[in-house]
């Protein structure tokens, strides 16, 4: 997974907890997250890093199971990436956070 550590850009402004919706003040474009990526950005939104992420849906998700922790912190480096790519989160130090 990428080391780098993530933050909300400054450009996006969400609401939400179950199913968190974000609108792009840059682009102008809305998105809803589904409860995974839900969980995944109110824990990123808290200051999380990814490894902490991962971690913490781990025990959620899987029951702490070491065998899923690899699968998981793949899937959320993978998402982050993605959200990364379309400005919505951007490395940290890059923009401040608002919610």
């Amino acid at each position: 997974m990428n080391a780098t550590s993530w933050q909300v850009s400054e450009d996006v402004v969400w609401a939400g907890e179950d199913t968190v919706r974000l609108y792009h003040v840059g682009t102008g474009e809305f998105r809803s997250l589904n409860p995974t990526g839900s969980a995944i950005w109110c824990l990123l939104a808290g200051g999380a890093s990814a490894a902490q992420i991962a971690g913490e849906l781990t025990r959620k998700l899987a029951g702490g199971n070491p065998a899923a922790l690899s699968m998981i912190t793949d899937d959320v480096g993978l998402f982050l990436s993605e959200l990364a790519a379309q400005q919505i989160v951007v490395a940290a130090g890059d923009g401040d956070s608002h919610g």
